[in-house]
């Protein structure tokens, strides 16, 4: 009888593995499967003309591109339906008009973004990362950015070799702020320009006032007023105001320095 019952417990674990496993493979092949259709989804390639019916009356939900990539913002329908002051983005890739502000633009350059300035460009990148939060993602739209198939186009390689070298620069900006952050500056007809220095002039907080330079950055046509520390007053690349103290905070400029 011992017997019988130990063969029974040992029978049941075996039945009760099996079970898990099946359950197992199931639930795998059902993750695989929504996934599998969650990359379809996110690999879906719109021509141009399908995504222009996309526009709250063809199709009923509203579609948009930036920089090739396509969301769905039907549900901030209030601003992009008809006649709502964002519909001009629906149904295309007007990428250029979030910097431009050029809502009439329906030339074949309204997508081309390369002439632009790393500022505006960065902004434009901005813009995408807001609408990936805040809406769906569905697609890319064939044409400048992604070929028929999905790819990057050469369009697109060579702008995101123009995004590195832009971040690039930002951050080079920002580590020069730092180093000689921005003069605070003031006008008045009877003492003419000011410029002075604080711990948090150019809004960059400190722990050491400094002293207003003019710096000659090479492309550029005018100095720029920068505040330095005591011990980086000899750069080759500033200049001392005329009239005014060599340790002074503050300076009052009433002529060309230059």
């Amino acid at each position: 009888m011992s017997v019988i019952k130990t063969l029974q417990i040992s029978l049941k674990y075996v039945v009760l593995t099996i079970a898990v496993i099946i359950g197992a493979v199931y639930y795998q092949h059902i993750i695989t499967k929504s996934s599998n259709n969650i990359d379809v989804l996110k690999k879906r390639v719109f021509s141009l003309s399908d995504l222009s019916t996309y526009d709250g009356v063809q199709q009923e939900k509203l579609y948009l591109a930036v920089l090739g990539n396509v969301f769905d913002v039907t549900v901030g329908s209030q601003h992009y339906r008809k006649g709502s002051s964002y519909h001009y983005f629906v149904g295309k890739d007007g990428t250029r008009a979030l910097v431009t502000g050029n809502f009439k633009d329906e030339s074949n350059e309204k997508d081309h973004v390369l002439q632009l300035s790393c500022n505006e460009i960065l902004t434009i990148l901005d813009w995408r990362k807001t609408y990936k939060e805040k809406y769906t993602y569905v697609g890319v739209l064939a044409g400048r950015y992604y070929d028929e198939k999905g790819a990057d186009t050469s369009y697109m390689t060579e702008l995101k070799q123009k995004v590195a070298v832009c971040r690039s620069e930002k951050k080079a900006a920002k580590l020069q702020d730092q180093l000689f952050p921005p003069c605070n500056m003031a006008w008045s007809e009877e003492d003419g320009s000011k410029v002075w220095c604080t711990k948090s002039s150019g809004g960059i907080v400190r722990d050491w006032v400094g002293v207003p330079r003019q710096m000659f950055t090479p492309g550029q046509d005018k100095p720029l007023c920068v505040c330095a520390s005591l011990d980086k007053i000899n750069s080759s690349q500033l200049k001392e105001y005329k009239h005014c103290s060599k340790t002074a905070s503050e300076c009052f400029v009433k002529d060309n320095n230059n």
